[in-house]
C-alpha cells in the first residue's frame, strides 16, 4: 500500500484525514461519474468543505485497490481510484502505531523570547545549570535556540546565533543527551551538527535553500514545522478557508520539498505549527484536533508551551506561570499521537504526557477465561 507522500499529486491539495464522527476529506468528486464510481468503491460523497475539498463516509473500502500510476486527476474514472488512494493511505497511515512522548525542553539562549528571555544570562553556567534542571525533569531532548520566532521577532545572524550556541553546546555534550538545534539557518545548523547536535528543529520549514540538501547529507532527525511568512510577519497571514485542511497540505507539500532534496523519510518529524500564523482559535483548533495530522504518516512534535492562545483563556496569567495550562495543552496532543512535546518545564507536565498517552493507547482485549 503506497504511503501518502508516494501518491501521485502528492503535491496536489485536499489529501485525507479524518474529519471526525466517522467522516473523512478527500478531494471532491466534481462529477456524477466520479461519484457513481467512489460507491462502488464503498465511499459515498457527502458535501463540500470551505476549501474545495469534500466530506466522505467510508463503507468498507476496497483494502486492494487497482495499483495507482500517474494519470488524468480530472478524469472521473480515474479520479475516483486517487481519491479512494488518498482515503486508504490515510487511513492506514492513521493505523501507525505511536511511540511514548518524548519531552523535548526548550533551553532558550536569546535575550528576547516571550516565556523566559535573558532569564539564563550570559555564558554558560545559567543555561548549564538549566539544562540540569530540564534533565531532572525528564528531558529527553534540549533543544537550544539562539534566535527568537515570539510573533514580530526578527532574524539574528548566523554569526550571533553561533555566539550564543557554541559555548553552550559543547559544556552540554557532557551530559551525553540528544541536542537539538532550534534555527532556520544552514550555516548554523552545519556547525551545530558537526559540534554534536543530533537534531534540527527548523520552524521555518526549509525557507534556507541550503538547509534541506544539509540534512540531507547529515541524516539527522528534523522537525519541519507548518508557518506562513515569518515570525516578524506570521501574524498577519493567519486567514484560512479551512484551517486543519491547509495546514495539512502544506505539511504535505513541504514532505515533497524534503525528500524531493534528498531527504529520508525516516528523517522527518512534523509540527503543524501551534501559534505560528494561527490566532488563538485557531490554536486551541489545532491542539483539539491534533490527531488527525498522524494521517500524514510522520511522527508529530506539538508545541503549545506558555503559548498566548491561553491568553484570554489564563486572564491576568504571565507567560512564565502558564505551565498549569500548557500541561493541559501537552496532555491533550500527547493523547491523540505527539511523539514529541516541546516544553519550558518538565516533570509533572511529563508525568501527565505518559499517562494520557497510556491510557488513549489501544491495548490488547481480554481474553476471557474459558468455562471449566
Amino acid at each position: 500500500m503506497m504511503k501518502p507522500w508516494e501518491l501521485p499529486g502528492a503535491t496536489m491539495p485536499h489529501h485525507s484525514f479524518p474529519l471526525g464522527e466517522g467522516c473523512w476529506r478527500a478531494p471532491a468528486a466534481k462529477s456524477g461519474v466520479c461519484e457513481s464510481t467512489l460507491l462502488e468503491l464503498g465511499v459515498q460523497s457527502l458535501a463540500l468543505l470551505a476549501d474545495g475539498s469534500a466530506s466522505y463516509a467510508i463503507h468498507g473500502l476496497k483494502d486492494l485497490l487497482p495499483p495507482l500510476s500517474e494519470g488524468d486527476v480530472h478524469d472521473p474514472a480515474y479520479r475516483a481510484l486517487w481519491i479512494a488512494a488518498r482515503l486508504q493511505a490515510a487511513r492506514s497511515a492513521m493505523a501507525r502505531p505511536t511511540q511514548p512522548p518524548k519531552f523535548m525542553a526548550i533551553l532558550n539562549l536569546t535575550p528576547d523570547s516571550f516565556s523566559d528571555g535573558g532569564t539564563f544570562g550570559g555564558g554558560t553556567m545559567g543555561p548549564l545549570y538549566h539544562a540540569q534542571c530540564l534533565l531532572a525533569g525528564q528531558a529527553d531532548i534540549l533543544d537550544l535556540g539562539a534566535e527568537s520566532t515570539r510573533p514580530g521577532a526578527h532574524q539574528v545572524s548566523a554569526d550571533e546565533q553561533l555566539q550564543r550556541i557554541m559555548p553552550v553546546l559543547e559544556s552540554l555534550l557532557q551530559f551525553q543527551t540528544p541536542l537539538s538545534i532550534d534555527t532556520r539557518s544552514a550555516d548554523v545548523a552545519a556547525r551545530c551538527l558537526h559540534a554534536g547536535a543530533s537534531m534540527i528543529n527548523d520552524v521555518s520549514g526549509l525557507s534556507d535553500p541550503d538547509m534541506a540538501p544539509l540534512l540531507a547529507e547529515n541524516g539527522c532527525e528534523t522537525v519541519l514545522m507548518h508557518m506562513r511568512g515569518t515570525p516578524a510577519t506570521m501574524q498577519k497571514h493567519t486567514q484560512y478557508q479551512h484551517l486543519l485542511g491547509e495546514v495539512f497540505d502544506e505539511l504535505m507539500v513541504l514532505v515533497q520539498r524534503a525528500l524531493a532534496a534528498g531527504m529520508s523519510t525516516t528523517q522527518i518529524i512534523l509540527d503543524p505549527g501551534i501559534g505560528f500564523a494561527k490566532d488563538a482559535f485557531q490554536s486551541q483548533a489545532l491542539i483539539a484536533k491534533f490527531e488527525c495530522f498522524r494521517a500524514l504518516g510522520f511522527p508529530l512534535l506539538a508545541g503549545p508551551s506558555r503559548k498566548s492562545f491561553m491568553t484570554d483563556l489564563l486572564p491576568d496569567v504571565p507567560p512564565h506561570q502558564r505551565d498549569g495550562g500548557t500541561t493541559g495543552a501537552a496532555a491533550l496532543c500527547a493523547a491523540q499521537g505527539a511523539e514529541y512535546v516541546r516544553l519550558h518545564r518538565g516533570g509533572k507536565a511529563v508525568d501527565a504526557m505518559k499517562v494520557a498517552a497510556a491510557c488513549t493507547t489501544p491495548k490488547p482485549a481480554e481474553v476471557p477465561c474459558p468455562s471449566v
